[in-house]
């Protein structure tokens, strides 16, 4: 049977499976794809659900190769001994890896922690617009936009009590703050609290723009005052 790629794209590779199921029969071809780093293959009277199944173990690494277009309907003993063997393996190797990031995680704190231990406070141009946002923002996702506002404002200070420029360090230092892992949203929205309210807001902003644009629209918001969020923006 004559092979033909497809491109279905869903929220759910279950429907994608069934999509191609569906073309396969209209089209009378098997349907090839790939979906998450898996090949898979239908025909018109292939079984999703078994072709899911086995997606799904390719995926976690269980199986190699192609998937479909007709799995077997049950597993051996011998398939589940080996899905529980490589799933055990997958397992330790997800733990080595959360041990090492908390590690890294642990000595980048405790840099930057000493690093502001002795550091002068955020400078403020608007003392009550940001002690009104401290207020506004007492729940936990509001509140780590603002105690990572204060953090990264205050590494920015400290490379420009050194000579240098806001501009060349905005960045490095916008990573550095990071101690929570925040979103693109939240980092938009950090800007927007800095730009408000610290004595080299408007700085931040326009550089912030300038880097963040993907026409002229952060040059028309220096113009205008605003910020741009990068989590809203999107290619036409």
């Amino acid at each position: 049977m004559k092979v033909k790629e497809t491109n279905f794209y869903n929220n759910l590779i279950s429907d994608t499976i069934r999509e191609m199921i569906g073309l396969a029969k209209k089209g009378n071809f098997t349907a090839k794809q790939e979906l998450n780093g898996v090949t898979v293959l239908v025909n018109g009277d292939s079984n999703a659900e078994l072709i899911l199944r086995d997606q799904q173990r390719a995926q976690s690494s269980y199986i190699e190769g192609e998937v479909g277009p007709y799995p077997k309907a049950e597993l051996t003993a011998k398939d589940k001994e080996n899905d529980a063997r490589v799933e055990a393996k997958n397992e330790r190797r997800r733990q080595k890896h959360q041990a090492e990031y908390k590690a890294k995680a642990k000595i980048h704190r405790e840099a930057v922690e000493a690093k502001l231990a002795n550091a002068p406070g955020i400078e403020l141009a608007d003392e009550a617009g940001w002690q009104k946002s401290i207020r506004v923002n007492s729940d936990g996702y509001g509140g780590t936009i603002i105690t990572y506002s204060e953090r990264w404002a205050r590494l920015m200070q400290i490379e420009m009590a050194n000579g240098k420029n806001l501009e060349d360090v905005a960045d490095a230092t916008s990573h550095e703050a990071d101690l929570e892992g925040i979103t693109g949203f939240m980092y938009g929205c950090a800007v927007s609290q800095i730009a408000s309210c610290w004595k080299y807001g408007d700085q931040l902003r326009r550089w912030h723009n300038l880097k963040t644009q993907l026409g002229n629209e952060g040059e028309k918001a220096n113009e205008s005052g605003g910020v741009l969020n990068p989590a809203l923006l999107s290619i036409g």
